[in-house]
C-alpha cells in the first residue's frame, strides 16, 4: 500500500486547475532527480532523493514541518546525526526520502526576497534555474523579476526544502525544489 499522505489535494485546495493560466496543481516542469525507487530506511547518500513507496506509518517518525502542502517527517528529531527524512504531498501517493542532519523549508515569498537582492552575487543554482521557470510559466514574469500579484497562489504548491549534512557548521547544503507535487529541482550548492 502505497502511503496516501498527498490523497484529496485538490479537494484541499479547491480551484486546483486555477483561473487562467497554468493552475496550481499543473506542474510547470517534472525532472527526474527522484525517478529512483529506494526501500524505506535505505540510508541514502547525502544530496540524493528518491521515491519511496509502501512505507509503514510507524516508520516514518514525527512531522516537524509543513509547507505548501508537504510535511517533512524525521525518523529521529532528538538527533543530530545525519538520518532519513520523508517527505509527503507527492501526486503519485508516494514519499521521497533523502537524508540529512538539519532541514529547513522555506517558502517563495522568502527565496525571492533573498534571490533578487541587488547585492546578491551567486550564481544561480539548479533549483534557482528551476524556479525561475516555474515563475516565468506561471506568472509571467521574467527571469530576476518577482513573481507578482501570483506569487500566493504560486506559494501553495510550490516550496524549497533545504538539507545540511551536519547540524552546525555545514558550508554546503542540498536545495529541493517542490512544485506542484513533483521534485522539480535539485542542486548541492557551496
Amino acid at each position: 500500500m502505497r502511503f496516501a499522505g498527498s490523497a484529496g489535494l485538490c479537494v484541499v485546495l479547491a480551484g486546483c486547475a486555477g483561473t487562467g493560466g497554468l493552475g496550481v496543481d499543473t506542474p510547470v516542469i517534472n525532472s527526474t532527480v527522484d525517478s529512483a525507487v529506494a526501500a524505506p530506511g535505505a540510508g541514502l547518500p547525502f544530496g540524493q532523493i528518491e521515491m519511496t513507496c509502501d512505507v509503514a506509518a510507524s516508520s516514518l517518525g514525527r512531522p516537524v514541518v509543513t509547507a505548501s502542502g508537504y510535511t517533512v517527517y524525521d525518523t529521529d528529531p532528538t538527533s543530530t546525526a545525519p538520518r532519513a527524512h520523508y517527505v509527503d504531498g507527492f501526486t503519485d501517493g508516494c514519499l521521497r526520502q533523502f537524508t540529512a542532519a538539519l532541514v529547513l523549508m522555506g517558502d517563495v515569498t522568502t527565496h525571492e526576497g533573498v534571490r533578487y537582492q541587488t547585492d546578491n552575487t551567486r550564481p544561480y543554482s539548479p533549483t534557482d534555474t528551476a524556479y525561475e521557470q516555474i515563475k516565468a510559466a506561471f506568472c509571467g514574469a521574467a527571469s530576476g523579476a518577482p513573481c507578482g500579484a501570483r506569487i500566493d497562489a504560486l506559494g501553495e504548491r510550490t516550496v524549497f526544502v533545504t538539507a545540511y549534512p551536519s547540524f552546525s557548521g555545514s558550508d554546503n547544503w542540498v536545495e529541493y525544489l517542490l512544485h506542484a507535487g513533483v521534485v522539480a529541482g535539485s542542486g548541492t550548492e557551496r
